[in-house]
């Protein structure tokens, strides 16, 4: 048992010595908001351990505060703008175009420049259709909104929408009716024709009552998609173990959700299969087979656009070049990742800093309905936002740091107690064994 108590109190000054956090980097506060939100810095990703346990909020004295992640943002939906469309009226609306309406098309661009109706010398007859000129819109349109002089017959009329890409042949997109109607001072429209969104150069409508008659119509295109702003780490390349093979190294385990290879010399294509991993002695694991490309179009340079991969939390990456790919200089791996970000309580002193990478540290992160009052999705990604200053880092942790990183004094202390217990036995089954002999 004396074995048992030396070997504790050995553990003792090794517990006491656990290492503290490596980095930290001070915070400046928005505001007199007791809530804050931070994002954390590029070091955190390089110093901390991956599952970000070992993150602190401390005050002016070093006290710990309560903190919270932060949910992730939502991904935003776009609106764009209304297009107005150039209006065409024809006279007949015929299978085939062939005597009835003459079509002017530019084409160079397939622009809709004129409908001419053959009929010298008489007054213009009465519109039967529409045609729609959408060759100059570049993305897909979801809805058309229609403006028109609504009279007796004509508040509520059912539209057909038809779709063309060279005003020969047609193909029916929707049929729906539009409404606009006034009675005793209230108003009741409905002059939007919703349909699977689609490209096409040109548009055809008709419709089932007298006298209608088209002021405008504008194209709605379909909700872009927009996710949350992303930061953008660029590195370059070093030539890899064998021919088409280029390693990159990130300096830090980012959680990756886009990338792209950009090859070095302008006018290059190369198809690349691109695998990642943690640790520089983990095996390879496949991220993406995609080509990239840098070409000059027109005047400028088009670069091929960054491969979405949801989310893959990597360091070291590796593109390997398929056989017939452009050669050239070394490329640039450029890798879009966010930030995580966390809420904390301005609970003491100032100034307040953010400190980590400190192994086996005990998680400590409360959830953040916990944190704000009345919480509510989202609403931490509107609280004030704490700036990060300049990160200072100490040296990496020795073998023996990760070591008591992975155990907590309680358990050295029990291990040392055990250990000396088994000794003490061992020593005293030896001592029993000499006296019987």
């Amino acid at each position: 048992m004396r074995l048992a108590v030396i070997l504790a109190f050995v553990a003792l000054p090794a517990i006491a010595d656990a290492p503290a956090f490596r980095s930290s980097a001070p915070l400046t506060l928005t505001g007199a908001d007791a809530l804050q939100r931070v994002a954390l810095p590029f070091e955190v990703y390089r110093d901390a351990r991956p599952d970000l346990a070992d993150v602190r909020i401390l005050n002016g004295v070093g006290e710990e505060v309560p903190y919270a992640w932060a949910g992730e943002l939502d991904v935003a939906q776009e609106t764009p703008a209304a297009i107005e469309l150039p209006l065409f009226p024809v006279a007949r609306v015929q299978p085939e175009r062939a005597s009835g309406d003459e079509v002017t098309v530019r084409t160079q661009d397939g622009t809709l420049v004129a409908v001419r109706t053959k009929r010298a010398g008489k007054a213009p007859p009465r519109a039967a259709a529409y045609l729609l000129d959408a060759s100059q819109v570049k993305v897909p349109i979801g809805a058309l909104d229609f403006d028109w002089k609504a009279g007796p017959g004509t508040q509520v009329v059912p539209l057909r929408v038809e779709a063309s890409e060279d005003l020969r042949t047609w193909s029916r997109v929707a049929s729906a009716p539009v409404v606009k109607v006034e009675s005793a001072g209230q108003a009741l429209s409905q002059p939007r024709v919703e349909f699977t969104r689609r490209e096409a150069k040109y548009f055809r409508i008709t419709w089932d009552a007298p006298a209608f008659a088209l002021e405008r119509v504008r194209a709605q295109p379909e909700p872009a998609v927009k996710p949350p702003p992303r930061l953008v780490r660029s590195v370059a390349a070093t030539p890899g173990p064998k021919a088409g093979e280029y390693l990159f190294d990130l300096g830090a385990r980012l959680p990756v959700e886009a990338f792209r290879i950009v090859p070095a010399d302008a006018n290059a294509v190369v198809s690349a299969t691109v695998l990642a991993r943690d640790d520089e002695s983990a095996p390879w694991r496949l991220v993406a087979v995609a080509p990239f490309y840098r070409l000059q179009r027109e005047g400028a340079e088009v670069q091929s656009p960054a491969v979405e991969i949801g989310r893959r939390p990597a360091r070291y990456w590796m593109a390997r070049f398929a056989a017939g790919s452009s050669s050239g200089p070394p490329p640039t791996l450029e890798a879009q990742w966010r930030s995580a970000q966390l809420v904390f309580v301005a609970r003491g002193e100032r100034p307040f800093s953010i400190a980590f990478g400190k192994p086996g540290a005990a998680p400590v992160a409360l959830p953040v309905a916990n944190i704000v009052p009345k919480y509510e999705r989202g609403v931490e990604t509107r609280l004030a936002q704490a700036q990060v200053g300049a990160v200072a880092s100490g040296p990496p942790p020795s073998r023996w740091d990760r070591l008591a990183g992975e155990l907590n004094a309680r358990r050295i202390a029990l291990w040392a107690i055990l250990l000396g217990g088994v000794a003490a036995l061992a020593f005293m089954a030896w001592r029993l064994h000499r006296q019987m002999s």
